[in-house]
């Protein structure tokens, strides 16, 4: 019998809070999920939606180099880099375009006087490098008005910061550079959530834009490898192969049970609902899971991994079996 759509809904908000926006550990007690979910049933179909279609991800990271100098020597440095010593625009935080070395020794100086001042050389990080990136093919112009919203939204009223389109390589990306120290004192102190944070954030602006984005962990999506290191990219430019990576080991597919588990009662709630549009998105469900990279390896290694508990159980053809027998479909979802 098929379940009515406000109780695929709590499933779903349950499932999908702990699966997109909080780490998978055990849980002492139930968790209202609605209170920790920013968004509603609609936007958490919507999501589901992107990661199995295999939406374009945006890679956002912070470039400075532990370590390494952090005065207004460095921001100099880093500012004549993604400058191209001028020659490529910058933009601030005011909407105001820096182009040639004088405005951008103007910029220097403005930074190293304004405020509290920004020492040559200092023990504190003075600056956040930060680049936003997005695979080939994406539209640049929307990529650059993408950032400026993001960048506006998040450091506009707080934080003095430039940013520069570079146009020049295969893969559009954009370096912000925000000022550690804010208007009233506060210094940002990004964390690893606060990373996954402004991926979604960006992501929403270049959807806003007409670009399709996704925010979503690596774990999320059975992925076992980081981003390559930039010696890796390096060789691969150069046609190169870097050493393999070890397989996936049993340690790293227990690493993922959680978010399987997840997966799995997703799918589980998507079959019994009562819209065909969530019976059909089951199924693709169960397929996304059994191709992802950390399930594959483990068939790979093990045939006997297919009877694993924590994959979908169903298949594709007990799904559609079923799917068939609960009649007529409903209109899809409102997204």
């Amino acid at each position: 019998m098929p379940y009515p759509k406000r109780y695929v809904d709590g499933v779903l908000l349950n499932w999908g809070d702990r699966l997109f926006y909080e780490p998978v550990y055990p849980i002492k007690a139930p968790r209202t999920s609605r209170v920790a979910w920013r968004g509603t049933p609609a936007q958490l179909r919507a999501q589901i939606a992107r990661t199995i279609r295999r939406v374009p991800e945006v890679m956002i990271k912070i470039t400075n180099k532990p370590g390494g100098k952090k005065g207004m020597t460095a921001i100099r440095d880093h500012l004549r880099y993604i400058s191209r010593n001028g020659q490529v625009e910058l933009e601030d935080q005011d909407g105001q375009a820096i182009l040639g070395v004088h405005e951008l020794r103007d910029v220097v100086d403005e930074w190293r006087h304004s405020g509290m001042g920004i020492p040559d050389e200092s023990r504190h990080r003075e600056a956040f490098n930060v680049m936003l990136s997005m695979p080939p093919g994406t539209d640049r112009q929307a990529m650059r008005d993408a950032a400026r919203a993001f960048a506006k939204t998040e450091f506009g009223e707080s934080h003095h910061y430039v940013f520069a389109a570079h146009e020049d390589e295969a893969h559009p990306h954009v370096h912000l550079c925000v000022q550690a120290r804010g208007r009233q004192g506060r210094r940002l102190n990004p964390r690893k959530a606060d990373l996954q944070c402004w991926r979604e954030r960006f992501a929403e602006h270049l959807r806003e834009h007409g670009v399709e984005a996704n925010a979503t962990p690596r774990r999320t999506r059975g992925v076992t490898q980081r981003y390559a290191k930039q010696a890796v990219v390096h060789l691969r430019e150069r046609g190169e192969s870097p050493a393999n990576s070890p397989p996936a080991s049993s340690a790293t597919f227990d690493a993922h049970r959680r978010v399987l588990d997840a997966w799995r009662e997703i799918a589980r709630a998507l079959a019994a609902s009562d819209n065909g549009a969530d019976r059909r998105m089951s199924i693709d469900v169960t397929d996304f899971v059994r191709q992802m990279p950390v399930v594959q390896a483990g068939l790979a290694s093990n045939p006997e991994f297919a009877k694993e508990p924590s994959l979908a159980p169903e298949s594709r053809e007990s799904r559609r079996h079923s799917t068939s027998q609960l009649g007529q479909e409903e209109p899809d979802i409102e997204h």
